[in-house]
């Protein structure tokens, strides 16, 4: 039990395994253990990717039983959890773990602030979580979405808001450079190899592109299920393309290429856009929901391009490739919206405005 008088955050986190909402809830934890007790309250606590500040109290909720009987006795261990650690307010991530810690907050009367990290149509495919989505969401206190359009789909709903999530560059040693300076001049693309990020499409653009352009390579970092079948069609191209794995950090990768390509069909929000944004490299992506077009600039930090038109993608590298430079100059205004510091001064504002509220 705590002895001083700081407010009481509980984060609720199905894990800290690596992912954009764990980042999250980690970044937030270690923030804010200055201003406030912080209980971080998981599933499970295989695998933490993310390190956590000492002072941090951690607690584990394991369930016996799976189903939907796993997670009504996720909702009662939660709701004695909060009494037992006096939480004056819970701050929860992602859409299922969101609806529990909703019901479980509301039983105990505490306020509550969900927040969304994927786009409204994920739970399209699970009819019961759809549901209860309507029904629960109108009880928290506030919901936070990545993106503006995003945020158009909870028009049930009275309080809501958009969170991006805060996006921190961790520079690497110079060490780490002289592989990528090596390979330059080279575009980067990167994320998860599967079906959604349509990678062939960016193969198939780079190999017509690399015709005129042979002195380019293309770089790939991630992996997947898709990665045997993109590197099959790489060697049958005979461009020079490079499968990079996963790397966990980029900022080297960014830091010596061209620019950045994306041709994904659907993102939440794209860190990897704003990553090489902050690291002043310009950007190409498919205007896809419903990330690219919250972060670039069209025709002043990147280009936008209409999702599939591939021949727009291949006269975009020409364009992005002449005038790379001008692009260049435009990159760090991204700070001023998904900078750490700014998210960090929307959520301090945001809590101390609930927290108030229950006074």
């Amino acid at each position: 039990m705590h002895t001083d008088n700081k407010p009481t955050l509980a984060l609720v986190v199905s894990s800290l395994r690596m992912g954009g909402a764990e980042k999250v809830a980690s970044f937030l934890a270690n923030a804010l253990i200055d201003s406030y007790r912080i209980i971080l309250i998981l599933w499970s606590d295989k695998d933490r990717f993310f390190s956590l500040d000492e002072r941090i109290e951690v607690v584990v909720i394991a369930t016996k039983m799976r189903g939907m009987l796993g997670n009504i006795e996720r909702i009662f261990r939660l709701k004695r959890c909060f009494r037992e650690h006096k939480a004056d307010l819970v701050i929860s991530f992602i859409h299922q773990t969101n609806i529990l810690a909703i019901l479980a907050a509301r039983a105990n009367k505490i306020p509550v602030i969900a927040t969304e990290h994927s786009i409204y149509a994920s739970l399209d495919h699970l009819k019961i979580w759809k549901f209860l989505r309507q029904r629960v969401y109108p009880l928290a206190d506030h919901i936070t979405t990545l993106t503006q359009k995003d945020s158009k789909h909870y028009g049930f709903l009275k309080n809501v808001s958009v969170m991006p999530n805060p996006v921190v560059i961790h520079k690497t040693t110079e060490a780490d450079w002289q592989d990528f300076i090596a390979h330059k001049p080279y575009i980067l693309s990167a994320g998860r190899m599967i079906e959604t990020k349509h990678f062939e499409e960016l193969l198939e653009v780079f190999g017509q592109f690399s015709k005129k352009n042979p002195q380019l390579s293309l770089f790939l970092a991630g992996d997947g299920k898709c990665r045997d079948s993109l590197e099959k069609q790489a060697q049958n191209l005979g461009a020079k393309i490079v499968f990079l794995g996963k790397v966990e950090n980029l900022y080297s990768a960014y830091q010596n290429a061209e620019f950045f390509a994306l041709t994904s069909h659907r993102e939440g929000l794209s860190n990897v856009l704003i990553e090489s944004l902050m690291c002043g490299v310009p950007v190409i992506s498919y205007d896809c929901p419903y990330g690219p077009s919250e972060i670039i600039s069209d025709g002043k930090n990147g280009i936008l391009v209409k999702m599939g038109d591939k021949n727009a993608l291949l006269k975009s590298f020409e364009v992005m490739l002449a005038k790379r430079q001008e692009f260049a100059k435009n990159t760090q205004v991204i700070y001023e919206k998904f900078g750490e510091e700014v998210v960090l001064k929307k959520w301090r504002e945001l809590i101390a405005l609930t927290l108030n509220k229950k006074n």
